[in-house]
């Protein structure tokens, strides 16, 4: 029934299904099929383990959409470099393999950044993302980028070399390092970035995200999670300035937050902070303040105007 279909609808069906299934379903059945599977340029979605069991060379050129999943980082770097990508739109790295901290860190991002046609890059590695080489190449084709662990000045540097980034998802992690906004180009904005999805790790420090917040003009929507140690978080006037925009992104219409502060100087009294919260913009914005008697604020805002 299903080889009396005609070949463009096979064709149709091969585009929803992943590589390796394709590959195992349908190689050495027929000369029609194999035909059908080697001899066309069908876009083509790759989910690859670090032991996969393709002729990966010959479906290279015709993948669109790509997953490589605990990969030592050397194999990454040679697969990106040696293969034909040429219509690779998505890619996604993830592995928990501490081999890639520095150097091999270094080496993806610039690689990465030479892919001409890539618009999604997802990142997910188990050591912070560590930049050695500043001199990156410029990206005029990622729109999209979603990120592991990564310092800020690492990140910075990062931004400046994508300049048609819309959308970031991040995690920002100090790694031990003290923040200094003089070593920063104070002039820098994301122009085109509209959606900021933000993770912040234990001693993120606001003065961090103020820092970071104004670089982005056009910003639509901004989430922020995670749970942190400064108490600055705690301060309404931050929050209302990011909040009413203060003419800094005005184009703002969602936010999302939810936030856990862990308080670690002597805890001031519940209904003092909370009082500080009790103007119309907070009301306005469903934005919530709580205690859990634990050493522990809790900040909450989802608003979407």
């Amino acid at each position: 029934m299903f080889e009396s279909l005609p070949s463009e609808l096979i064709l149709e069906i091969f585009s929803f299904l992943e590589l390796t299934e394709l590959h195992q379903a349908f190689s050495s059945l027929n000369s029609r099929f194999e035909s059908l599977l080697y001899h066309n340029w069908t876009p083509l979605h790759a989910r690859l383990t670090s032991k996969f069991s393709i002729p990966l060379d010959k479906f290279s050129f015709r993948i669109n959409n790509l997953s490589l999943i605990d990969w030592l980082p050397q194999d990454v770097l040679s697969f990106l470099e040696q293969s034909n990508l040429s219509q690779l739109n998505y890619l996604t790295i993830v592995s928990t393999n501490n081999l890639y901290f520095g150097q091999p860190t270094n080496d993806l991002i610039h690689r990465i950044l030479s892919l001409t046609n890539l618009h999604k890059c997802h990142i997910k590695l188990s050591p912070t993302l560590y930049i050695l080489n500043k001199n990156l190449p410029f990206s005029s084709s990622i729109y999209h980028l979603n990120l592991s662990m990564i310092t800020l000045d690492m990140l910075f540097d990062l931004l400046m070399h994508l300049p048609k980034l819309r959308s970031l998802n991040v995690w920002l992690n100090s790694n031990g390092r003290i923040f200094d906004r003089n070593t920063y180009d104070q002039y820098y904005c994301c122009l085109n970035l509209k959606k900021l999805t933000i993770g912040l790790h234990n001693d993120i420090k606001f003065e961090e995200i103020l820092f970071l917040l104004p670089r982005m003009p056009v910003l639509h929507s901004l989430e922020m999670l995670g749970s942190v140690w400064d108490h600055e978080f705690l301060n309404s006037n931050h929050w209302k300035n990011i909040l009413t925009g203060e003419n800094l992104f005005p184009l703002l219409n969602k936010i999302k937050l939810n936030l856990s502060i862990r308080y670690t100087t002597r805890v001031p009294h519940m209904d003092l902070i909370s009082s500080q919260f009790n103007k119309e913009i907070f009301h306005r914005t469903h934005f919530s303040i709580t205690f859990d008697r634990m050493f522990w604020f809790y900040l909450r805002c989802l608003w979407n105007n």
